[in-house]
């Protein structure tokens, strides 16, 4: 112990905090499970002598959640916590991640508490606040955030909504807490370096988005609008004027369900985008004429791809690279479809869902830059192939890796199952199995 520097002992101890809780598919949910993993796992270790304990310190602080549960253990947790940071208030300089996710009442005790545990953490540079009030006592000490969620939360009855600054925040994520007038929980932020930005679509009903969330458009680089409830058109004019202020971005994700039927997009707005994820009637209308090399096209209702509709993984004025295509209707043809309209492709996506899968995959199709490629069965995201076809799974999955590389020459990563991919090494070696976590349906490959 004392031969190996307390330094190189950090680096083996954030080596064990590498791991990975089964994913819920919602990203910020995940994140904070990831959070309380990594500290649970490094917690032995630190209650092992107090060498390991000082040197674990920055680890079991980095990240603190103020979870409010219903049963009532969340005051006392809280009231735990604001007692170890007044007592020992060094530890405050390690913090750099803050949770609140309070579902109990919040009553003057718990939100002195809180404040006792907030202030004086002047190393938060990420903040995620559900179901709080959001009051000048959570946000006035994180001027420097970088990253800051709100969710369900609502503005501090006694304050009303204030206008609040954040110099060097570069994302922000906002869910509603109510309608209309009473959809923001502050009166505006002001985010002049805000490169990331994820709204509710409710946000877009007053039209003034872009007047309640103050950011740079010269900076702003990508912006999500996604909705719990179904778009009824209200929400069009707001898009619009949204867009518009917004025109310099370079990635949209549209996780809506539908747009009003009668929404057009100006030419000029948006003209440098590159990315876009929606639903399949969206591409043509935010991509057409426009550089998109990047497309997700997300299922919200199953479609095919034929020469009878409009080219929908063609809208762009420059070639597609990567290509993910979800709900899909796969026909014998439909490989042929997208090699014929995308043959510049760098990475390819499709999922389908088993019962849609009417065709097979047909390698002798030319895709010279083609890279990395997944085909995989939903909503279970199980093996492409099932018994059920002519043939065992592993006779037609090594039959289409025998193939793949005539016609895909540069392809190097090919996935059929959510649980292990095959990697080509090179002429000796061929392809080999590589096992792998599970599979994340919202990666692109």
């Amino acid at each position: 112990m004392t031969s190996i520097p307390e330094e190189i002992w950090l680096q083996i101890f954030k080596l064990v905090q590498n791991v990975r809780p089964k994913a819920t598919g919602r990203a910020v949910y995940d994140r904070m499970d990831y959070d309380r993993a990594r500290v649970a796992s490094v917690r032995p270790l630190s209650e092992t002598c107090r060498a390991f304990h000082r040197i674990c310190l920055p680890l079991l602080f980095e990240t603190i959640l103020i979870d409010g549960n219903f049963d009532g253990s969340g005051p006392r947790r809280l009231r735990c916590l604001a007692d170890v940071l007044h007592r020992k208030t060094h530890l405050k300089r390690m913090v750099s991640r803050v949770y609140i996710y309070w579902r109990g009442e919040e009553t003057e005790e718990v939100l002195d508490r809180m404040e006792g545990v907030i202030v004086g953490l002047c190393s938060v540079r990420d903040l995620w606040i559900h179901g709080a009030h959001l009051s000048k006592r959570l946000l006035g000490q994180h001027s420097r955030l970088e990253r800051l969620v709100l969710y369900e939360v609502s503005p501090n009855p006694t304050e009303g909504p204030e206008i609040h600054s954040f110099d060097s925040l570069k994302y922000l994520r906002c869910g509603p807490y109510g309608f209309g007038d009473e959809t923001a929980p502050f009166a505006a932020l002001v985010v002049p370096q805000l490169e990331t930005l994820q709204i509710d679509a409710t946000y877009l009903i007053s039209g003034r988005s872009y007047q309640i969330i103050q950011f740079n458009p010269a900076v702003l680089k990508k912006l999500i609008i996604d909705s719990n409830f179904r778009w009824d058109g209200t929400e069009d004019e707001g898009l619009e004027e949204l867009l518009r202020h917004a025109s310099r971005i370079k990635s949209l994700e549209l996780l809506l369900h539908r747009v009003g039927p009668r929404f057009t997009l100006p030419d000029d707005t948006i003209p440098d985008l590159e990315a876009f994820t929606g639903e399949a009637n969206h591409v043509l209308t935010f991509c057409k004429g426009r550089p998109v090399r990047d497309l997700h096209v997300k299922g919200g209702f199953k479609w095919s791809m034929t020469e009878e509709v409009p080219n929908l993984i063609r809208p762009g004025s420059v070639p597609l690279e990567h290509l993910h295509l979800g709900r899909l209707v796969w026909e014998d043809g439909t490989i042929e479809y997208i090699a014929r309209h995308c043959p510049q492709l760098v990475s390819l996506k499709v999922i389908v869902n088993r019962g849609h899968r009417n065709g097979i995959i047909k390698t002798r199709y030319s895709m010279p830059r083609l890279r990395r490629a997944a085909f995989l069965s939903s909503p279970a995201r199980t093996h492409w192939y099932s018994d059920d076809d002519d043939g065992s799974v592993a006779e037609k999955e090594d039959k289409l890796l025998q193939e793949s590389r005539e016609f895909w020459p540069q392809l190097e990563h090919l996935r059929l199952h959510p649980k292990y991919f095959w990697t080509y090494r090179d002429l000796k070696c061929g392809w080999v199995q590589v096992k792998s976590r599970a599979y994340d349906e919202g990666a692109l490959i």
